[in-house]
């Protein structure tokens, strides 16, 4: 059943918005299966590191870093007016739209769907039905897919130790990062949700597992449903009060460039395939 949360959302010193929804818990079964899952591909990740998919990577996105350097020295200014304009009236119109649609329960189930545990063991899954049925372009596309989503995990990871951003669900205050260095914040709790709001794992990692199929593969339908099952990840961590507005265009963008270059670095195992 769901249960109920306040999130208070301070507007200014004066004045405290309240805001309520529902939240969705995943059955504790499911925890018992990811738990099994995690035994069961054990042996699989093992021959995932021994067969090399992750050398490279990060050369790789240094190259391409070196690539487009122009486009990044853009993109920055472009964040920060997002975080000082956009920020702050998204989480606003995504509770205003919650008012009428109702629809918390169903986006917070979205969020479930992208969580790494839930992500590597569809991965896993595809990969173990394409082996079987000898789809090995398939089977290779879910292990460069599930690399991404390690590599972006780790990105992710650190990242969030980096900015210690504030979340939106904590309050409205969209230019407060590096909480570590508060001497107000001292639980650890606080640094591990409530100030680790930049980037959003579930978007980076999902746009990173996604890029290796959507590169292999050419079919329109294929790439279009990515597509949207990307954007529903993104739009459901704004809609959920998790996540600000720039934290998933940032994680878009970075969780893009590592699963190009994961991609990049084993493409010749998807070509190998496909001759």
């Amino acid at each position: 059943m769901p249960h109920r949360i306040k999130l208070s959302l301070p507007l200014n010193n004066s004045s405290v918005k309240r805001m309520e929804f529902f939240t969705y818990r995943m059955p504790p079964f499911l925890n018992v299966m990811g738990a099994l899952y995690i035994v069961v591909a054990a042996p699989f990740l093992i021959s995932l590191l021994r067969e090399g998919y992750w050398r490279g990577v990060f050369h790789q996105i240094g190259v391409n870093l070196k690539h487009v350097w122009i486009a990044i020295i853009v993109a920055l200014p472009l964040i920060l007016l997002i975080i000082n304009y956009l920020d702050i009236p998204a989480t606003l119109a995504v509770k205003a739209m919650d008012t009428y649609t109702h629809s918390y329960v169903f986006w917070d189930f979205i969020c479930s769907c992208a969580e790494g545990g839930f992500v590597g063991g569809v991965l896993f899954t595809l990969f173990m039905s394409a082996n079987y049925f000898k789809l090995n372009k398939l089977a290779v596309c879910a292990k460069l897919s599930l690399m991404s989503s390690i590599y972006a995990g780790l990105a992710n990871a650190v990242l969030k130790f980096l900015f210690n951003r504030q979340r939106p669900a904590i309050g409205l205050e969209q230019w407060h990062f590096f909480a570590f260095f508060e001497s107000s914040v001292k639980n650890f709790n606080e640094l591990t949700y409530a100030f680790n709001s930049m980037p959003s794992g579930h978007v980076i990692s999902t746009v990173a597992a996604v890029v290796p199929f959507f590169l292999a593969y050419k079919l329109k339908a294929m790439r279009v449903g990515l597509i949207i099952w990307v954007l529903m990840v993104a739009f459901s961590r704004v809609y959920t009060i998790n996540h600000w507005l720039s934290d998933v265009m940032v994680s878009s963008l970075l969780g893009m460039l590592i699963g190009f270059a994961v991609y990049q670095v084993n493409f010749w195992r998807i070509e190998h395939h496909e001759n």
